[in-house]
């Protein structure tokens, strides 16, 4: 059996202080890690809460020698339980943020919406509804 002491999701980017502000900003995700050897070597690894656990998102400046010329990931999602999705749809709204599907109830009993990331990873933002 396979036990892990972390789980981490690696995002890789041409374009990191972008990427990096897009977390830590938007979403608010908090830098529990990071380097900085230059240009192609430098990540950070950013928690999505205490309620997470050892889940991490890492983004690292991709060099063109790591994956050159690489595929975006295909069928690849990211999806980030909160406590309140009204609150946070209402925020990337006023932030004019582009909202790739508008908050809906799920007949799964979530409520949700997905925003991309800089480089087009969808990322789906939800809430377990009380039955």
């Amino acid at each position: 059996m396979l036990r892990t002491r972390e789980f981490t999701v690696v995002r890789h980017t041409r374009n990191y202080h972008i990427m990096r502000k897009f977390y830590e900003e938007i979403l608010g995700l908090t830098a529990v890690r990071e380097w900085d050897r230059g240009t192609n070597d430098r990540g950070v690894l950013l928690s999505p809460g205490e309620m997470s656990g050892n889940a991490l998102i890492e983004i690292i400046q991709l060099n063109d020698v790591a994956v050159p010329n690489a595929p975006s990931p295909v069928n690849l999602e990211l999806s980030l339980e909160v406590e309140d999705v009204n609150s946070i749809y209402t925020q990337l709204l006023e932030h004019k943020m582009p909202i790739a599907r508008k908050l809906m109830e799920d007949p799964w009993g979530h409520s949700s919406f997905g925003i991309d990331d800089p480089e087009g990873l969808r990322i789906w933002v939800y809430q377990v509804n009380a039955s």
